[in-house]
C-alpha cells in the first residue's frame, strides 16, 4: 500500500433531491400523516424517559434506517490504527465520462452521483486513491453506517479467529458454543459454514417485521432463540441477519474477557492501517452486544481497505492478515445460493458474505440502501459508494465502467 500524506477533498455542498418532485407542504399530508405524527411524538417521548429497552419505540421513531443510525444506538469504539496508512493520491482526479442514469441525462458525472443520493464515493486505482468526492454534511471524517456490509467484515473476522486457534473448523456445530440451543429441534446440524454461507435453515424472513426487530432490540440475547429451522441445514440459501448474529454468539464465548469490538481492532482496524475510529453499535448499553450483523461505522477511506486486503488475497505489505485461502473460500462462488436476485439484478454468491458479478471479474460488499466496497481484479480498482437510498442506477455497472476506464 502507497503511503502519502492525505489533503482534505472538496465538499461539493448538499445534493439536490433523487428525482425532481416537489417535496410535499406539510398542509397537504393527508389524514394518516397526522397519525404517524402522533404516534413519533409517543416514540419520542418513551425514548426521552429512558425506554429504549422498548423495541417498539425505536421501530416507531427510527422507523427506516438512514445514513444517522449511529445515532440510534449505544455503542463500543473501535480505536484508529496505532500506525495509519494513508493511501496514495494522484495529482489530478480522473475525470470519468459518465453522465446517464436509466432514464436520464446529466451534465457532470459529479451531479450524477448527487442527484441518485450518493453522499461519499471513492475509486482507488492500484491502491492509489483516483477520485474522492462528498456531498451534504458528509466528509472524509464522518463515521457512516455500512448495515449488511458488517456482515462481510464479521465473516472476515470469523476467518481471522479461524487462524488464531480460537475456532478449529468451518464445520463446528453451533451448539457446541451455544449448548443452550441443542434443545431447540435440528439445531444440532448446524455449523459455523452453514451460518457463514447462511444455509443454516433457519427460518427468518428479512424483509419482515423479524428483520426490524431484531436490528432495534435491545436485548439480542433473547430475540436470538425465536426461530425454528425450517430447512435442513446446508441445502437451502435464505438471506438472514439471524445468522450472522448468531456468530458473534460464538466469537464472544471463544473470547472470554475480550470484546468483538477489541477483536476486530486487534486483528483488522490495526493491521489493515485505519486512519480513523470507527464503531460497532450495541443492543443496548445493559446487555453490549455488537450488532455484528449490521452494526459497523466508519469512514469511507478506511471502508475501502476492505476492498484492497482482498485484492492483495489478505495481505497488507508482507503481513498476512487473513489467511489467503480463507479469502480465496470466501470469493468462490456458492454453489447452494446460486443466482440471488438483488437490486443489483441477478448476481451471484460468495460462499462467505460476499457478492459475485455474472461476469466473474468483480466481487462486492453491499449493505442496505445503496452502500458498496466493490472490487475489480481485472483492473485492480476498488470503489466505494454510500448514500441515501440507489437513485435510478445500477450501481454495480456503472463501477465496472469506471474500473475499466482506469
Amino acid at each position: 500500500m502507497n503511503v502519502t500524506p492525505s489533503p482534505k477533498p472538496r465538499n461539493h455542498g448538499p445534493p439536490p433531491r433523487p428525482d425532481d418532485r416537489p417535496a410535499r407542504s406539510r398542509a397537504a399530508l393527508p389524514e394518516l400523516g397526522a397519525v404517524r405524527r402522533v404516534a413519533l411524538a409517543l416514540a419520542a417521548a418513551l425514548l426521552a424517559l429512558g425506554s429504549t429497552s422498548c423495541v417498539y419505540a425505536r421501530i416507531v421513531y427510527f422507523n427506516v434506517p438512514t445514513l444517522a443510525a449511529p445515532s440510534y444506538f449505544d455503542e463500543r469504539a473501535v480505536p484508529a490504527s496505532t500506525h495509519p496508512l494513508l493511501f496514495a493520491r494522484q495529482p489530478e482526479p480522473a475525470a470519468f465520462p459518465m453522465r446517464r442514469s436509466r432514464k436520464r441525462a446529466f451534465a457532470t458525472f459529479e451531479d450524477l452521483l448527487a442527484r441518485n443520493g450518493t453522499r461519499a464515493f471513492l475509486v482507488l486505482h492500484h491502491d492509489v486513491i483516483v477520485y474522492e468526492r462528498y456531498f451534504g454534511e458528509v466528509t472524509e471524517e464522518t463515521r457512516l453506517p455500512c448495515f449488511s456490509m458488517s456482515k462481510t467484515f464479521a465473516a472476515t473476522l470469523v476467518g481471522c479467529a479461524m487462524a488464531d486457534g480460537l475456532l478449529s473448523s468451518v464445520d463446528q456445530r453451533l451448539v457446541d458454543f451455544v449448548p443452550e440451543l441443542a434443545s431447540r429441534p435440528r439445531y444440532g446440524e448446524i455449523t459455523l459454514e452453514h451460518l457463514l454461507r447462511m444455509t443454516s435453515g433457519i427460518d427468518f424472513a428479512e424483509e419482515s417485521v423479524a428483520g426490524a426487530m431484531l436490528y432495534y432490540t435491545p436485548n439480542l440475547a433473547s430475540s436470538r432463540y425465536v426461530y425454528d429451522v425450517k430447512w435442513p441445514p446446508g441445502e437451502h440459501y435464505a438471506y438472514g441477519s439471524v445468522s450472522t448474529q448468531l456468530l458473534w454468539r460464538v466469537l464472544h464465548r471463544q473470547l472470554g474477557e475480550q470484546t468483538v469490538a477489541g477483536y476486530f481492532h486487534d486483528r483488522l482496524w490495526e493491521p489493515l492501517g485505519a486512519e480513523r475510529p470507527a464503531a460497532w453499535a450495541l443492543d443496548s448499553a445493559e446487555d453490549g452486544v455488537e450488532k455484528l450483523a449490521a452494526g459497523l461505522s466508519a469512514t469511507a477511506r478506511d471502508y475501502a481497505r476492505l476492498g484492497v486486503l482482498f485484492q492483495h488475497r489478505g495481505r497488507v505489505g508482507d503481513l498476512t492478515v487473513v489467511p489467503e485461502p480463507w479469502v480465496a473460500e470466501s470469493l468462490r462462488q456458492d454453489e447452494v445460493a446460486g443466482l440471488v436476485h438483488t437490486s443489483d439484478g441477478d448476481v451471484r454468491r460468495g460462499r462467505y458474505q460476499w457478492f459475485l458479478t455474472l461476469d466473474g471479474r468483480s466481487s462486492f460488499a453491499k449493505g442496505y440502501n445503496g452502500q458498496y466496497v466493490f472490487a475489480n481484479r481485472d483492473r485492480d480498482v476498488v470503489v466505494v459508494r454510500f448514500g441515501e437510498g440507489y437513485g435510478d442506477l445500477d450501481w454495480t455497472a456503472l463501477f465496472t465502467q469506471i474500473a475499466d476506464s482506469l
